[in-house]
C-alpha cells in the first residue's frame, strides 16, 4: 500500500472471488462462518501467532473499547498480532455470532473497482461486556479468504447496562426505595435535581448535544451527573445564533440518544426548534441541569482522583462539588479566532467575528451598505446570504477553496442506504458507519465525492465561473476529512451557491489574506481595496483546549492534548478519549457523532468507577 502523505492511501485490489470446487459460487455465510470459526480458534488459543494464517498482510483492525480502554486503530499484520497479543488475554473476546439476517448479514460488497469483499456485522462477548462489530474478508489469488478489515466495538459493561428497554425503570412508587413514604418522583426528583443527598460524580459543562447525550448515556449506566452552562434556558447554545440558522445534516442522521425525533420531524431543524428539542429532551430524560451557572474554581487531586470545583449559580452562594470527572462539553471547537489587523482601529464602519452574528437586521436598515465577509465555509455563506436578503451589496473574501455540497442532493448521497426513510436501525447503522478506519473512509471518499460532483455539476461549474475556488479536499476525499482534520473549509449549500453563481453576492480572491484596513476600505494584501461598511471575520475557531483554558485554568490547560485532527494510528486527536489530564474529558461533534460517541465516553468513565481502567 503506497502512502502518498500522512492518512491519504491507495487500497489494494481484490478481485471477483474466485469460484473453487467445493463452493461454487461463494456463499457469503457458508464463507464467513468458516473463517470467524478459525478466528474464535486462534482468539482461544492465546497464540496471536496463529492470526498471520487468517489475516491478510495488509490488514486493519480499528478497536473502540472491546479490547482496550481507547479508541486505535491498527494497521499491518504485525502490529495487528502485537495488538491482539498483548490485549485478548484480558479482554477475552469470544462467542463471535454472525447477523443471521437483514442489511447487515454476510454479503458480497462492492465499495470501488477492483475491490470486493464479504461483509458482515457481528456480537460478541467479552470479560467485562458485549459489543458489535464488522468484519471484511477478502478473497487472494489461491483462493483462500482472509481478514482484512475487523472493526470491534463495546456497547456494554456486564452488570453495568443500559437501564433502557428490557432494563427500563420500573418507576412504580413500590419500586421506589424505601417506599412512598419517603417521597413520591416529583419530591424525589427535585432533591435528585439539587443534588442534596450526593454529589454528582460527573460534572459536564455545556448543555447543548454534547453534554445532553453524554449525560443520558451516564445516568442510564448509573452515574449521577450534573450538567452546568451559563446561558439562561437549555438550548440557548442554538436560540442565539444567527436567526436563519437550521441544522446542516438531515434528522435521520441526527437523532439523540435513547429519544429520536418523531416521524414528523422535519428533514432540516431550525435553530430555535432544536433548542426547544433539548430543553423537552433533559426534561424527559431527568437529567440535571443547572443553568445561569459559571465555574468559579476547579483543583483536581491526583492522590484522589477528585475534583473540588465552586460553582456559581444565579444569584445564590457558592457551590462546592466534589465530582470524580469532568467533561467539557462546550461544542465542537474553542474560542473564535479573531484576527485583528493593522489599521483596523480607523475603520469607520463596523468589525465583528461571526460568531457574534444574530441577524443582518440588527445592524439597521442596511440597504445598499456594503458587507465584506471574510471566510467561505457555513458560517461565511449563511451570514452573506442574510445580508445580501437584507438589501446589502455583499462581497465574500476567499484565501483558499472551499468544498461546496448541495444540501438537497449531494447532502443526501453521503447517507444514503444508512441514514435515510426505510434504512436499517440508527443502532446498527452508527455501528456500520464508524466500522472502516479512517484512512480507508478517505480513500473510497474519493469515489463517492467524485459522484457528487457529478451529479452537481452544473452548480459547482457555475461557482467555478463565478470566480468561487471549489475545493475538494486532500486526494479529493470530500467533506469528512475536512471535518475531522480542519473543523471546516466547506459549505452545505442551502442556496447562498446560487446567488455567487447569479452574481448577486460577489466573490473577491485573497490567497495572501489581508493587508489592513483604511478609514472605509478592506485593503488585501496585494493592495486591492474592497469598500467598506461592515465587515464579519467568520474566520472560525480555536482548539478546544483554549476554552478548557479559559473556564479551568493554566494548570488543567497545559495538561490537555490538543483537540481534533489525527494522531500516528489516524484516530481522532483527544475528543472522546483520554485527554491528557486525568479524568478529563472532551466531548464535542455533530449530532450524530454526539450520539455515537457518547456512550464511548460514558463507558470509559464506567469503566474506571468499575475498577476496569485507570
Amino acid at each position: 500500500m503506497l502512502t502518498v502523505s500522512p492518512h491519504t492511501i491507495d487500497l489494494p485490489k481484490f478481485g471477483k472471488a474466485v469460484s473453487l470446487p467445493e463452493q461454487n459460487p461463494p456463499n457469503p455465510k457458508v464463507v464467513a462462518t468458516q473463517w470467524v470459526s478459525k478466528l474464535e480458534s486462534a482468539l482461544a488459543s492465546k497464540d496471536a501467532a496463529r492470526l498471520a494464517n487468517i489475516f491478510h498482510p495488509d490488514c486493519w483492525w480499528r478497536d473502540m473499547l472491546a479490547f482496550q480502554w481507547d479508541l486505535r486503530t491498527v494497521h499491518g499484520l504485525d502490529k495487528l498480532t502485537d495488538f491482539i497479543g498483548k490485549h485478548q488475554e484480558t479482554a477475552q473476546i469470544s462467542n463471535i455470532r454472525l447477523h443471521r439476517k437483514g442489511q447487515f448479514a454476510p454479503s458480497v460488497a462492492k465499495p470501488m473497482d477492483g475491490l470486493e469483499w464479504i461483509e458482515s456485522m457481528f456480537d460478541f462477548d467479552t470479560k467485562t461486556g458485549r459489543g458489535s462489530g464488522v468484519l471484511r474478508i477478502v478473497q487472494g489469488a489461491d483462493g483462500i479468504w482472509k481478514g482484512y478489515m475487523m472493526y470491534t466495538v463495546l456497547k456494554e459493561l456486564k452488570g453495568a447496562e443500559e437501564s433502557a428497554g428490557y432494563r427500563r425503570p420500573h418507576g412504580g412508587n413500590n419500586s421506589l426505595l424505601g417506599g412512598a413514604i419517603k417521597g413520591n418522583w416529583q419530591e424525589r426528583r427535585q432533591r435528585q435535581f439539587e443534588f442534596l443527598d450526593e454529589e454528582p460524580q460527573v460534572l459536564i459543562v455545556g448543555a447543548g448535544q454534547s453534554g445532553l447525550n453524554t449525560a443520558a448515556r451516564l445516568q442510564a449506566m448509573g452515574l449521577s451527573c450534573l450538567i452546568v452552562d451559563k446561558n439562561t434556558r437549555i438550548g440557548d447554545n442554538w436560540r442565539h445564533r444567527y436567526r436563519t440558522l437550521v441544522t446542516h445534516d438531515p434528522v435521520q442522521y441526527t437523532h439523540m440518544a435513547f429519544l429520536p425525533f418523531p416521524s414528523t420531524w422535519p428533514l432540516f431543524t431550525a435553530k430555535d426548534k432544536i433548542g426547544d428539542w433539548f430543553e423537552a429532551y433533559a426534561s424527559l430524560l431527568e437529567l440535571n441541569v443547572w443553568m445561569n451557572t459559571r465555574i468559579d474554581s476547579a483543583e483536581y487531586n491526583d492522590e484522589t482522583g477528585d475534583w473540588v470545583v465552586h460553582v456559581e449559580r444565579g444569584g445564590e452562594p457558592k457551590r462546592r462539588l466534589k465530582p470524580r470527572h469532568v467533561i467539557m462539553c462546550t461544542g465542537h471547537s474553542g474560542e473564535p479566532k479573531v484576527p485583528n489587523f493593522p489599521g483596523q482601529n480607523d475603520f469607520k464602519g463596523s468589525v465583528y467575528h461571526g460568531s457574534q452574528h444574530q441577524d443582518a437586521s440588527i445592524s439597521g436598515d442596511v440597504t445598499g451598505k456594503k458587507v465584506v465577509v471574510v471566510g467561505t465555509g457555513n458560517s461565511g455563506h449563511d451570514i452573506a446570504q442574510n445580508f445580501y436578503e437584507n438589501g446589502a451589496n455583499v462581497t465574500m473574501l476567499q484565501r483558499r477553496g472551499t468544498y461546496v455540497i448541495s444540501a438537497k442532493k449531494g447532502l443526501f448521497m453521503l447517507h444514503e442506504g444508512l441514514y435515510d426513510e426505510g434504512g436499517p436501525p440508527t443502532e446498527d447503522a452508527d455501528v456500520y458507519g464508524q466500522s472502516l478506519p479512517i484512512p480507508v473512509q478517505f480513500a473510497l471518499n474519493v469515489d463517492g465525492t467524485n459522484r457528487i460532483a457529478a451529479t452537481e455539476k452544473d452548480n459547482l461549474d457555475g461557482l467555478k465561473k463565478a470566480g468561487f475556488e471549489v475545493d475538494f479536499g486532500e486526494d479529493g476525499s470530500g467533506i469528512y476529512r475536512k471535518y475531522i482534520t480542519r473543523g471546516g473549509g466547506y459549505y452545505i449549500d442551502v442556496g447562498c451557491s446560487q446567488l455567487i453563481i447569479d452574481g448577486k453576492i460577489k466573490v473577491q480572491q485573497s490567497p495572501d489574506g489581508i493587508k489592513g484596513f483604511e478609514p472605509h476600505a478592506l485593503v488585501l494584501a496585494d493592495g486591492t481595496k474592497l469598500e467598506a461598511d461592515i465587515v464579519v471575520l467568520a474566520t472560525g475557531y480555536d482548539n478546544m483546549v483554549t476554552s478548557a483554558r479559559k473556564i479551568f485554568g493554566d494548570k488543567v490547560g497545559d495538561r490537555c492534548n490538543d483537540v481534533w485532527d489525527l494522531d500516528d494510528e489516524a484516530e481522532i486527536k483527544t475528543m472522546w478519549r483520554p485527554s491528557g489530564h486525568p479524568h478529563f474529558w472532551f466531548m464535542g461533534g455533530s449530532l450524530a457523532l454526539c450520539r455515537i460517541y457518547s456512550r464511548f465516553v460514558a463507558l470509559q468513565i464506567k469503566a474506571i468507577e468499575e475498577g476496569y481502567s485507570t
